[in-house]
Parts: structure tokens; sequence; C-alpha cells
């Protein structure tokens, strides 16, 4: 396709795409609000549906439904092709009366804001219009197109995993539709994310009468949290972060117990087991006799690493970048996603293709509205040149 008609197309179309951003933002969907993400869903099932998609529901009872929609193109041989799309956000319900969706200028910059319009309803949408562009142009070369708008991915995708793998494996490309950081940037690596807990068993006793008969476990864990944030710095790739502390009950008691929680990243294999190395040494060096130091916890994602099958997706972005008049710029996250799933299977994968914008997970998300047809145009670019290479 010719890539200035698809901008055209895109730019027409934004009316539309903006009344769909609109709607889905305006519908509280955090990842616990189970029957808002189930009215997204539904929502964007009519909207996939009216694109010449068939969709199913991959139902749950915990989180919210996960939508499945599909597309067979216009060449039997060609690749099969998997984008992902999440539809939670990190907000909680009420967010959507206290921030409506709204449309500004700020610094000069055209911008749309609300819970999630970012990260990434908009990116979805960017997905669903990029693509129906190219089925409407009947410019569909490729076997297959399966779209995952799953529910769960702001805590991991603990529910949408197996579903993600399971098409991942029946796939020959990944797209994934997280945020771009600007007008021209895709993502092609992401650390792996874990969490872990170290627990500090002391002695309690009466803060006043006999507190040397305690053993503080606040204490010790003051030592670990020093230690354990010490570790950055010397393994490379790999950053800590203590992020939750909880200790003692009462004033005038010697607290016997105490935890505290930590982030990890690694952006590959030789540093999830070093940090982990790392981190099991530090919690034997404790400094209180008396007291039991113990670790646990895991790493919940793989690292989306830099691969040669990956850099073949980064190239042809780069060439239907570069028909746009966009030189695209390769980045790397430290932010896990749902592109650490399907890398995890082997499938090759690309990620950054959402909205452009910034303040993700904050009140001041936006997205910026000038760059949306060349995003959506960039989109359909990389889909029609993985067809005709066949990744």
């Amino acid at each position: 396709m010719n890539v200035r008609q698809v901008v055209q197309q895109a730019e027409q179309l934004m009316e539309q795409y903006l009344d769909d951003l609109k709607t889905t933002v305006n519908i509280d969907s955090g990842t616990y609000t189970k029957r808002g993400i189930d009215r997204v869903g539904a929502y964007l099932q009519e909207r996939f549906q009216s694109f010449g998609f068939s969709t199913r529901i991959d139902r749950q009872e915990q989180y919210g439904n996960h939508l499945v929609a599909a597309h067979t193109g216009n060449a039997p041989q060609g690749p099969r092709i998997l984008l992902i799309g999440h539809i939670d956000t990190v907000f909680p319900a009420g967010e959507v009366e206290r921030r409506p969706f709204a449309i500004s200028q700020q610094n000069g910059r055209h911008i749309a804001t609300g819970p999630g319009v970012l990260d990434m309803k908009s990116g979805v949408l960017i997905g669903l219009y990029g693509l129906h562009i190219l089925i409407d142009a009947q410019q569909a070369n490729y076997q297959s197109v399966t779209f995952v708008c799953n529910s769960d991915e702001e805590i991991g995708s603990p529910s949408s995993r197996p579903l993600i793998e399971e098409l991942a494996r029946q796939s020959d490309a990944a797209i994934v539709l997280e945020p771009g950081r600007a007008k021209a940037t895709v993502v092609s690596s992401r650390r792996a994310s874990g969490q872990y807990r170290v627990e500090v068993r002391g002695v309690s006793a009466h803060a006043g009468v006999e507190p040397q008969r305690g053993r503080n476990a606040i204490l010790e864990l003051s030592y670990q949290v020093q230690k354990m944030q010490a570790l950055n710095g010397t393994i490379p790739g790999t950053t800590l972060s203590v992020a939750v502390i909880h200790g003692g009950e009462r004033m005038n008691v010697v607290p016997d117990y105490a935890y505290f929680d930590m982030d990890v990243r690694a952006s590959d294999q030789a540093g999830i087991k070093a940090i982990e190395a790392a981190m099991s040494g530090v919690v034997t060096q404790k400094v209180l006799d008396g007291t039991q130091i113990t670790l646990s916890g895991r790493m919940l994602s793989a690292p989306f690493e830099r691969n040669k099958r990956n850099a073949f997706l980064v190239q042809l972005a780069r060439e239907a970048g570069s028909e746009l008049g966009l030189n695209i710029e390769e980045l790397g996250s430290g932010g896990a996603s749902d592109a650490n799933n399907t890398a995890a299977v082997g499938l090759p994968t690309i990620d950054g293709l959402g909205a452009g914008g910034g303040l993700a997970h904050n009140p001041g998300e936006y997205v910026e509205l000038d760059y949306l047809p060349t995003r959506i145009a960039l989109l359909a670019g990389l889909v029609e040149k993985i067809g005709d290479y066949k990744v």
C-alpha cells in the first residue's frame, strides 16, 4: 500500500477513533474492576466484528474476561501474526469520575488524557484501526491475525499468560501494543520482573521492663534493607528496589516479626541467576544473634532479550517507518509486558507499537494526538512487511 494513503485514511478515521477512545477510557477498568473490564471487552468485541473479525470471549471468574479476535487473510501460506493489547489499567474504580477523558492543548501539544488513555487503550485501537485499513484495502497479506485483548497485564498476566503462550506457539510473529515513547520508537527488549520477600523473626519482649531479652526484628530488617539495596550496580543489567516494608504491632513490645518486599529486574538469564545468588548470600549475613532470616519469591516473567529474530522485526519496522519519513529508534525497557511472555516461548516479538505520549501509571498520563495517524500507518506497514517476508 502507498503509506501516504494509509496516513490519509487514518486521518479520516480520527473522529471515529477518538469516539472509541473516549468510550473505552470513560469506563473504569482497573485490573480488579471486573465489571468495567468486561464492559470494555464487550464494546471492543462489537468494534472488531464490525471490521470483519470473528471473536470469542475467554471467560474468567477472578479477573476480567479476555477477548480474542481473529481474521483470515489473503495469503494461505503467509505468516500467522499475533497482536496483544491489554484493557486493564492501574487505576481504581471511581477514577473516571474524577478525571474523565479530555482533549486539550498543553505546551503546544494536542493531547488526550484520562485513566489508561496511553497504557494502553489507545494502543489497542491503533492495532484495530491499522488492521482495519489493511483489510479494507484488501492488503491482508497474511495467513491469519489473532488479536488478544487481555484483562490482567498490569499485575503480570496471571490468568492470560497460558492463553498468550498457547497462541504464541501457533504464531510466526508477535506485535505488542504497549506505548511508544515518542513518534518514532519501538521496543526490542525488556527486563525480567520478579517479586521477593525478606522476613525476619526475632524475639518479643516488654520494651520498658526487659528489652534486653528481645531480638528486634525491625532492627535486623533495617540492616537487610541496606545490604540488599547495596547490590544495585554490582551485577550488570539488574536492579533491586525495596518497595514495601512492615514490622511491629505495639509501641511497648520489641517486635518479633518484620518483612520487606522487593522489586527485582534483570535483562537476561545470567543476571537472574547472579542476583538471586547475591540475595541468598545477603540473608545469611545477619547482624543480631537470635534472629532468623528467610528469602522467598521468584521472577514473574522471563526477559525479553534482543536477538536476531526480534531484530529482524525491528528492521521491518524501520523500513515501514522510512516510508513514512521516520527514523525509527530502537529502545529497551526496564518494565515487563506480554512481550516477555511471547518471547519466552521463542516467538519473534516486537513491542512499543502503541501510541506516543507519557506519564503512564500517573494521573497526568497523556497521548500525543497528532502522532496517532502516523502510528496507525506504522503498525499497518509493519504487518504488511511481515506478510511480505514471512518471518
